[in-house]
């Protein structure tokens, strides 16, 4: 039910964004003294409406978008009359064509600011730097997975990427996108590691039927202590919440270690990359972990005991929380066997192989008393992997929990939200204008162009992402589809306002013929490019 109204609403803000264009249209039609014939809500029959004036305002079967006929507007329509589009003076045609994308951009302004006004959140800050890249973050690589093509490539954590193919990349997502849009294409790559500039050879593998390139690397974060247990050997040892943690056992590290169920996965790319730390710090000297830790401009080295606590998380629903467990139990032993200090996973996992479908009892603490718990974990012969019956858990190091560090969000009042609104649309008229370039040099292939389908799609996930982010990306559509209506397309506004500048500078229009044949010319092959963006949409949205 959910899913349904959530592509509704999307189909909904995509035809609103036509319905403004349109009504931009519309009123400089009416500016200007051209007849408009008939102003629809949707496309399709004629519901209900009314008349005043020359124009017929209509509600129509298909209530998503809209257009607006002027009197004169087709080729084969016009006879010359006063208050027709083609009888209008050549400014006033062009004025009328550039009003459309006009009311995009201007929208684009006023849900961005409205946005800004509104607070940011961290997910609409995360769509933000997806979309339009509105990040200084650098492309540094955090984690290289196993087996991947930036291993094979060379990649290693700490690289800090400087170029592909020559071209300079300056952020993550400029990263990103150059690696989803070049799939099985040998790129050079040229890293900075430890001072020294680096050239590797990399190829991106292709993701599925998607045609998507990826290289199985995550970006760089700074872990910081999220938490430290008062009285624990951590906080005896000095550590700080806000502390930087650089380096474990003197390797640096250039990502938030993850110890939970998860790296036990086959399905997740960087588990061995973490299995492979925590094996290493089990594995220290006198059974102790050094940190490596920046504290302002203030580096420390601190050392404390290795003890590993394991905290549950159970899925709402599952027979785990059915059996009893709660989130936040310490899980303290397995079948009557202390856990301490060993890896939990491969217990499980051993049992589960020798003696499939019996019980496995799990000593809990919770709140200082013991508690016990029955599951029967199962395994998937297919994927070789557990089911531990919606129990999963995170570990913490002996009172010590990382994380990645909160940016500050920052707060707007009208005026500086106004302003960020106008620099969004800014930023996105210029990331636009370097994927048609791209697009123009072959760099990019017009599959990974999104029609109706795509952003249909694209709107209904982000719709779950809160309001916030909603409005932003309706506001990113809506300048990307000023943009594309201002292109030199015969039948798109941008071919309308060229057409009608030679007009001025020869003097006089293209005749009847040719521009009907234009029209249909033109029609005929954006049809074929229409179908060829939704063939890709579709398989990207329905077959993978």
């Amino acid at each position: 039910m959910l899913h349904s109204a959530t592509i509704l609403l999307a189909i909904l803000a995509l035809g609103f964004l036509i319905f403004i264009h349109e009504l931009g249209h519309f009123f400089a039609a009416k500016r200007c003294g051209i007849r408009v014939e008939k102003f629809s809500i949707g496309f399709g029959p004629r519901l209900i409406g009314f008349r005043r004036g020359e124009t017929d305002y209509c509600i129509s079967a298909l209530p998503f978008g809209g257009f607006v006929k002027m009197a004169g507007e087709s080729p084969d329509e016009q006879k010359g009359e006063q208050g027709e589009f083609a009888s209008a003076p050549v400014g006033h045609r062009i004025f009328v064509a550039i009003a459309g994308p006009a009311m995009n951009f201007i929208l684009g302004i006023l849900l961005f600011s409205f946005v800004y006004l509104m607070g940011l959140d961290r997910g609409t800050m995360w769509l933000m730097e997806m979309l339009i890249g509105r990040s200084d973050r650098m492309a540094q690589i955090g984690l290289v997975a196993d087996d991947s093509p930036a291993k094979k490539g060379g990649i290693e954590p700490g690289d800090t990427i400087v170029s592909i193919n020559g071209r300079k990349i300056k952020n993550w997502q400029d990263f990103n996108t150059t690696i989803l849009t070049n799939p099985d294409e040998e790129l050079i790559v040229v890293v900075s590691r430890g001072g020294q500039r680096e050239t590797l050879y990399v190829t991106p593998r292709s993701l599925d039927r998607r045609g998507i390139g990826q290289i199985r690397v995550s970006a760089r974060q700074s872990p910081t202590v999220e938490s430290v247990t008062e009285g624990s050997a951590a906080a005896q040892a000095g550590i700080q919440v806000k502390d930087m943690i650089e380096s474990i056992n003197g390797r640096e590290i250039y990502h938030v270690p993850e110890f939970g169920s998860v790296i036990w996965e086959p399905s997740y790319p960087f588990g061995s990359a973490h299995r492979r730390l925590y094996q290493e710090i089990n594995r220290s000297q006198n059974d102790e972990v050094l940190l490596g830790i920046r504290r302002g401009a203030e580096s420390l080295q601190v050392s404390f005991p290795i003890n590993w606590i394991i905290n549950a998380v159970v899925a709402e629903g599952s027979e785990a929380e059915n059996a009893g467990i709660q989130t936040g139990d310490e899980i303290i032993s397995v079948n009557g066997e202390s856990i301490e200090n060993f890896e939990l996973y491969p217990r499980l996992y051993e049992l589960v192989s020798k003696n499939p479908g019996q019980s496995v009892e799990m000593g809990l603490l919770r709140n200082g008393e013991k508690q016990t718990a029955t599951l029967i974990p199962s395994r998937s012969e297919e994927m070789d992997q557990l089911n531990l019956q919606g129990l999963h858990w995170k570990l913490s190091l002996n009172g010590l929990a990382l994380a990645v560090p909160s940016a500050p969000i920052p707060e707007y009042n009208v005026i500086t939200a106004v302003g960020e609104g106008v620099q969004t649309n800014w930023l996105i008229l210029e990331m636009v204008a370097k994927v048609l370039k791209r697009l123009v040099t072959r760099e990019v292939k017009t599959k990974y162009l999104t029609g109706p389908i795509g952003i249909v799609d694209t709107t209904r996930r982000v719709v779950e992402f809160g309001v916030r982010s909603l409005l932003f990306f309706v506001g990113f559509i809506s300048v990307n589809l000023a943009i594309v209506n201002l292109l030199p397309i015969p039948i798109a506004d941008g071919g309308q306002i060229l057409f009608f500048t030679l007009e001025k500078l020869r003097g006089r229009p293209l005749s009847i013929r040719k521009q009907m044949i234009i029209q249909q010319v033109s029609i005929v092959l954006l049809a074929g490019l229409f179908l060829y963006i939704t063939f890709y949409d579709v398989v990207r949205v329905f077959f993978v």
